[in-house]
């Protein structure tokens, strides 16, 4: 078995177990590379889609500067979405379903063109983008307390795992990105709030810079994909038995409860 297949199968083992082991960089001597990384995640997305599944879109993950350089990763990170990891607002979500899930507020950016290359604008994104809504994104590593090199977030898929959709999508050149603000709020309190600047600048820049990190894998974003620009808000862990709802300035609300 090699390093990509035994890799894999820890992380797949870790998420049915609902049991987080440690840094898989440890698994491999030297640890592991960029490119290896990438392998592991692509080979276990493979599985799954041969499995039936299919590719809804993609998450970018840290591109609130704060919030990356505090856990002192040197770029941003991506991973896969798939159509079983698509959920709409409202119900219950049982924590059981994950190993230690944390909560993001989002802009997700839904493509109405196929988008490639290494030298895309914000113009070149809204342009290819179709509508925008508000979001969660609940992360949930398979490695321990988040605390890894950073290659490991790539191979346990950007440590991906379920996104809440608001299904209210506005027109992408009617909504101001920038100053978009989200209130995100636990049982009626408020807990956090943020702004569109806080992904990367502006969100469409990580969908461009997500676009040029595929082009070096030789892949790309396609029309009707969705994206997840990032957490406007600080990552926060989720409590069983609790709710949350995020209130955006024009994209409306978006809630989940935990039980």
């Amino acid at each position: 078995m090699n390093d990509i297949e035994r890799v894999g199968n820890v992380l797949l083992q870790a998420e049915q177990d609902r049991a987080a082991v440690g840094p898989v960089s440890d698994l491999v001597p030297g640890g592991l590379s960029l490119d290896l990384a990438h392998a592991i995640c692509e080979q276990r997305i493979a599985r799954r889609l041969e499995a039936g599944e299919r590719i809804a879109g993609f998450k970018v993950g840290f591109t609130n500067i704060p919030v990356r350089e505090k856990m002192g990763l040197p770029d941003s990170t991506y991973g896969y979405l798939l159509d079983s990891m698509v959920l709409p607002s409202g119900n219950a979500l049982p924590m059981n379903e994950f190993v230690a899930p944390k909560i993001e507020t989002e802009i997700c950016f839904r493509l109405g063109k196929d988008l490639a290359g290494r030298d895309l604008t914000i113009e070149d994104v809204l342009d290819a983008t179709d509508a925008v809504c508000a979001s969660f994104e609940i992360c949930d590593a398979r490695i321990r307390d988040w605390k890894c090199p950073y290659p490991d977030f790539f191979a346990d898929n950007g440590f991906s795992a379920r996104i809440v959709l608001s299904g209210r999508w506005a027109p992408v050149r009617e909504v101001d990105l920038l100053g978009e603000t989200v209130i995100l709020r636990k049982d009626g309190e408020q807990i956090a709030e943020g702004r569109g600047e806080m992904a990367l600048g502006h969100p469409a820049n990580a969908v461009a810079w997500l676009a040029r990190k595929l082009s070096e894998r030789g892949r790309s974003l396609t029309a009707g994909m969705v994206v997840m620009t990032g957490t406007l808000t600080p990552i926060i862990p989720i409590e069983k038995g609790a709710s949350y709802v995020a209130s955006f300035s024009t994209l409306g609300s978006v809630e989940k409860a935990f039980v």
